[in-house]
């Protein structure tokens, strides 16, 4: 019984939703700004085909996160808690987010 869940659930993990999901929509219903910046950075990674963004300001914006101390807050969070991602910190650049696979 238990082998058979487990196969549902592995079934149903590659289901997806299709889009347009809109930035907008993500800022108004994803109350994490952690979880937004990693959802808004994904999606501008898919576009280009890398794995790999720069963090400029039209990310952020996208992400609505727009004070700098919640930005340094988003980046630790990234570092300490999302395995999938790595955050390059460039001292007078902006940030890369690296997605590992």
């Amino acid at each position: 019984m238990s082998n058979q869940r487990n196969i549902q659930r592995e079934k149903r993990d590659k289901l997806f939703l299709k889009g347009p999901i809109y930035f907008g929509w993500i800022r108004q219903n994803i109350k994490d700004p952690t979880a937004r910046l990693l959802l808004v950075a994904r999606a501008f990674m898919d576009m280009e085909e890398k794995t790999h963004y720069t963090l400029t300001l039209k990310v952020w914006d996208c992400a609505g996160i727009n004070d700098k101390s919640r930005r340094a807050r988003v980046l630790k969070n990234i570092r300490k808690d999302v395995k999938d991602y790595s955050v390059e910190r460039r001292i007078g650049k902006p940030s890369v987010i690296h997605h590992m696979k």
